[in-house]
């Protein structure tokens, strides 16, 4: 029964898989079409129409739709970047007796220019290196560009004297396979292959052609359709009548906020990229026989799973059941699953198929390389990425688009100094340490403890507070002993997570505690330390932070555990609790806010399993990192307690002085 369930499990990964890549073909079948809203409001006496963003819709068809300023779009919205999400609501400027329009559709050139519509990044120089012209003369033809070059505007591009001497070729139109991409100054096989995420070899593979030619303005090359933007196609609005007078007046812009909740969002689609193993999970299970040299190949009666996958099929399983606990609420969950093994390349070549899928977000990949391979992918489609499981990604610090879940050290070592120096009073502080620390990560609790203590001048504010430091390796258990407080609490700080190091010094602690009152603060990879026995977290009354805490006291967690066991004849692991929590919080942030959830999800309130949620930005330009926790406590009377800590305000202010004085060890 229980391989009968796992084995239905793949089946399920490969009907995902394959539906994905089936939207992703069904995707350039169809243009969209804007339909010019009927409804008015009133807002602070000036007349706006409502408009409902459909599917394929952008910021810049929309405005050309209704003969509106892409900039004025922006502003009367309130938004800083031309994107937009599915059943997002825009307020659009009316003036009296305004007609719908066909959208205006910019030339692609002729005979003296060529009209370049102005991308992110552009520049005069880009602009001058790609169609090979100098920056004078695209400076001259387009006044203010020496300044500035405004997104979705269009400049012209003075052609030089080849360009003009270029006959008009016999262009193939557009069909369902592929797009005829006609070739500009500057174009070589390396930059049209990069601009469409392919390989050289395989343009060269569609355009034999190439294999002997130099590229020459003018010509055309095939590329597989699904390879292209939208908006490399001209859009097709079909012009609607005059707008009906359909008046609503509405007294402030939060009745507006009430519109938009009308049509929040029913649907959200979410991307799952895990490292599956799908093939090697097929060969393992394939017993290969030979008979009178005839390879024979039957499957295993009992399916077994590819080590490598196990714990990644847990996470799989989890998500399963959040959506259908979401389908249950009504929020219908488009899931689409994808194998990136632990392969980049392979990552690579999914990405390029499904560019064109509306994604409300996605979770994962769970390794850095293949992870940080979909962070740029993701920043450049504007799409939120969830890292699940690393607590180090270096995209954080500049993709905005990167949500870590998994709390940085320094995160955790700014809550364990505060919950010390919250508790400092009629206690002895005692931190021990490795001989060499200071080039060790976990030497930053010690420097947060110090800040607390002194430059805070909480030291110094009462007589009843001992502070200590000693080099475990120099003096021993002996010397430890030296250190404890026989009258009052010790707080123990450890600031290490090198496993013998950590297993010797809580044996000797465990020793000491039978005459002196210690409460251990540390990590939570100590508990995955399995040589040491469970009653010394107790009896040095260990506490510890962490993002992650299962409680299966709680009913909502039998609950799942019951759901887990009856549809997957299992017991759900760390991963589970975790995938659930992840597909649940985000899909339900995604459906209420649409593309700015990133920035309002800590006003969400989701019943979680195992995870405390509460995030903040690193910087202007950076992710966000999650800095929720639990206080975990291991009491001496062998109970396990815990309390969701957050951030305070006050914290966050300590943080830039923090940084300044974390290279001074």
């Amino acid at each position: 029964m229980k391989n009968k369930y796992l084995m239905n499990c793949f089946l399920r990964i490969f009907l995902l898989i394959g539906l994905s890549l089936g939207t992703v073909n069904f995707a350039h079948s169809q243009n969209a079409t804007i339909e010019i809203s009927k409804n008015k409001v009133v807002v602070g006496g000036k007349t706006y129409l409502l408009h409902v963003v459909k599917e394929k819709q952008t910021l810049f068809s929309i405005s050309k739709a209704y003969g509106v300023a892409l900039n004025d779009l922006m502003k009367v919205n309130g938004k800083s970047q031309a994107t937009v999400s599915i059943n997002e609501v825009l307020r659009i400027p009316f003036v009296e007796g305004q007609k719908a329009i066909s959208p205006i559709i910019v030339k692609k050139e002729d005979g003296r220019y060529i009209y370049h519509v102005v991308k992110e990044a552009d520049t005069v120089y880009s602009l001058s290196k790609k169609y090979s012209v100098s920056m004078a003369s695209i400076e001259k033809e387009n006044p203010g560009s020496n300044q500035s070059l405004p997104l979705n505007s269009v400049v012209k591009i003075p052609k030089n004297q080849q360009q003009k001497e270029v006959k008009e070729l016999s262009v193939p139109k557009h069909d369902k396979k592929y797009y005829y991409y006609v070739i500009k100054a500057g174009d070589t096989q390396y930059s049209i292959a990069n601009e469409f995420m392919m390989k050289q070899k395989k343009l060269r593979k569609l355009n034999p052609k190439l294999k002997n030619k130099i590229l020459q303005p003018g010509d055309w090359v095939r590329i597989p359709r699904y390879l292209v933007p939208l908006e490399y196609f001209e859009i097709k609005e079909t012009p609607k009548d005059t707008i009906k007078e359909e008046l609503v007046v509405l007294d402030t812009i939060q009745q507006v906020d009430e519109v938009v909740a009308e049509v929040a969002k029913k649907k959200v689609s979410v991307g799952l990229f895990l490292p599956l193993y799908l093939e090697a999970n097929d060969t393992i299970n394939q017993i290969v026989t030979y008979k009178d040299t005839i390879e024979i190949v039957t499957e295993r009666e009992s399916r077994v799973i590819y080590r490598k996958s196990r714990e990644f099929i847990r996470f799989y399983q989890g998500v399963l059941l959040a959506v259908d606990s979401l389908q249950k609420e009504g929020l219908s969950v488009d899931l689409h699953v994808f194998d990136t093994e632990r392969n980049p390349e392979k990552l690579q070549r999914t990405l390029s198929q499904i560019q064109f899928i509306d994604f409300d977000y996605w979770i994962g990949p769970v390794y850095p390389r293949t992870f940080a391979v979909a962070a740029d992918f993701a920043r450049t489609k504007k799409i939120p990425i969830i890292s699940p499981l690393s607590a180090k990604n270096p995209q954080i610090d500049s993709n905005p688009f990167v949500i870590q879940l998994n709390t940085s050290l320094n995160s955790i070592c700014r809550q364990i100094s505060n919950y010390v120096s919250e508790d400092f009073e009629y206690k002895n502080i005692v931190v021990v340490h490795p001989e060499r620390y200071k080039h060790l990560n976990e030497a930053k609790l010690i420097k947060d403890i110090e800040h607390q203590l002194f430059e805070k001048g909480l030291y110094w504010q009462t007589d009843e507070v001992s502070y200590k430091k000693i080099s475990f390796d120099e003096y021993g258990r002996y010397g430890l002993e030296a250190t404890m407080c026989d009258s009052c609490e010790n707080i123990v700080i450890l600031p290490s997570n090198d496993q013998p190091l950590v297993e010797n010094i809580i044996t000797n602690l465990n020793v000491l505690s039978q005459r002196y009152a210690i409460r251990l603060v540390g990590f939570s990879k100590w508990q995955r330390y399995t040589s040491l026995e469970a009653d010394y977290y107790y009896n040095l009354n260990f506490s510890l932070f962490s993002p992650y805490f299962v409680d299966y006291k709680e009913e909502k967690v039998n609950k799942f555990v019951n759901e887990f066991r009856n549809r997957f004849m299992s017991e759900p692991s760390d991963f589970s609790f975790r995938a659930y929590d992840i597909c649940r919080f985000f899909s339900l942030a995604a459906s209420k806010f649409g593309t700015d959830f990133p920035e309002k999800m800590n006003e969400m309130e989701v019943e979680l399993l195992q995870s405390a949620y509460h995030f903040e930005r690193m910087s202007a330009f950076g992710g966000l990192e999650n800095r929720g926790t639990h206080l975990i406590n291991y009491s001496r009377d062998f109970k396990i307690r815990h309390k969701e800590m957050k951030l305070k305000e006050e914290e966050k202010e300590q943080e830039l002085d923090l940084l300044q004085k974390s290279f001074e060890y």
